[in-house]
């Protein structure tokens, strides 16, 4: 049987959504998709049972509250019935060591949720910061990141480096203690963790899914093979 990916829903204009391009990758993986909700997070344990694979999607900014600082004069759109529900899947998928794969958002959520913290906006709050909102269509890739060897993202895609593509001002400030970088920008900016001895996650702050879909990209690809081929192997334990 295929493995069931949770896919964590934003809410535009009163409405419960899910960009259509993580729906199309994982199903172009092999798994079958199916939205989480906000308002569940009192339910995210039984949730968390009925999946194989969690993919933490992205979307807005992180409230400040939740990593405990104030919120910053550049603060984007907050949401926090969001926050908890993704703060709180993403905790128990942890517990339960289910594959993760978070994206843009959900690297940022990953981050929280095991303690760290973030840039609110990595322009005002670092120097020197490359364009990070692109200019450029969603399925290009526009700026450099580096890989370390070793990782599972080098695995993977078995390159040194990417180009990928960049829509946020949000980033990892302090690193989870539990989280390892494995890729980041000629700036600084932290791409890529996975957790320490751990048997899939793979979080990334670019999208790939838009470069799998739309841009046919051959290593954005591999990665959500890669994820649902992890949660495969989670249905048949």
């Amino acid at each position: 049987m295929k493995p069931i990916i949770g896919i964590t829903m934003s809410i535009e204009k009163d409405t419960s959504i899910i960009n259509w391009r993580y729906t199309n990758a994982v199903l172009q993986a092999g798994g079958v998709p199916i939205g989480i909700p906000l308002g569940v997070e009192e339910d995210a344990l039984q949730i968390i049972h009925q999946l194989d694979g969690l993919l933490l999607s992205g979307g807005g900014d992180l409230h400040p509250h939740t990593f405990g600082e104030e919120p910053h004069v550049n603060l984007g759109h907050v949401n926090s019935d969001r926050d908890r529900v993704e703060l709180a899947l993403a905790k128990e998928a942890i517990k339960r060591k289910m594959p993760i794969f978070a994206i843009c958002r959900g690297h940022q959520v990953l981050n929280v949720a095991l303690g760290g913290t973030l840039f609110q906006d990595i322009y005002s709050q670092n120097q020197n910061i490359y364009l990070h909102s692109q200019k450029a269509p969603r399925h290009e890739g526009t700026h450099f990141t580096s890989i370390k060897e070793e990782s599972l993202l080098h695995k993977i895609t078995g390159k040194d480096q990417l180009t990928v593509n960049s829509f946020h001002h949000q980033a990892i400030k302090r690193l989870a203690t539990d989280l390892i970088v494995v890729s980041k920008a000629s700036d600084g900016i932290i791409e890529a963790v996975e957790i320490d001895d751990y048997p899939f996650c793979l979080s990334v702050q670019w999208h790939p899914e838009d470069m799998a879909v739309e841009g046919n990209d051959e290593d954005s690809k591999k990665m959500f093979t890669a994820f649902i081929e992890a949660s495969k192997k989670m249905r048949i334990q």
